[in-house]
């Protein structure tokens, strides 16, 4: 195209850029909280098959603390269901803006094409 495109089709390809880049956004963050949630599960796991009294310890920054294993093993069950419910939220809004990301794409070529009746 050797003409400049319109003002209005390069404010909706901005708009489909900053789509894009949440949708990335969304992606990573929702794949660190899988991650997180699959070494808390793995925690759990080591925890259940623990022997009563043994000590256990929990990381707090550098630190390693002594921890009680009734009270650690709430705490990663609380942090569990916690993480569960952030990344269905996060697939909901992933899942959106795909959406809105693939019918803005649509859109766009259609209105590039030139077909009649698309301008907006």
């Amino acid at each position: 195209m050797s003409e400049e495109l319109p003002q209005q089709l390069q404010h909706q390809l901005m708009r489909l850029q900053q789509i894009d880049q949440q949708v990335k956004v969304l992606t990573q963050q929702r794949t660190q909280l899988e991650l997180q949630l699959r070494e808390t599960e793995n925690a759990l796991k080591e925890l259940e098959g623990a022997e009563e009294g043994v000590g256990v310890y929990k990381s707090i920054g550098m630190l390693l603390i002594k921890s009680d294993m009734k009270k650690l093993t709430e705490e990663l069950t609380d942090k569990k269901e916690t993480l569960g419910m952030r990344i269905k939220t996060l697939q909901r809004q992933e899942e959106r803006s795909k959406k809105q990301r693939d019918e803005m794409r649509e859109k766009l070529a259609r209105q590039i094409q030139g077909e009649p009746g698309t301008a907006a």
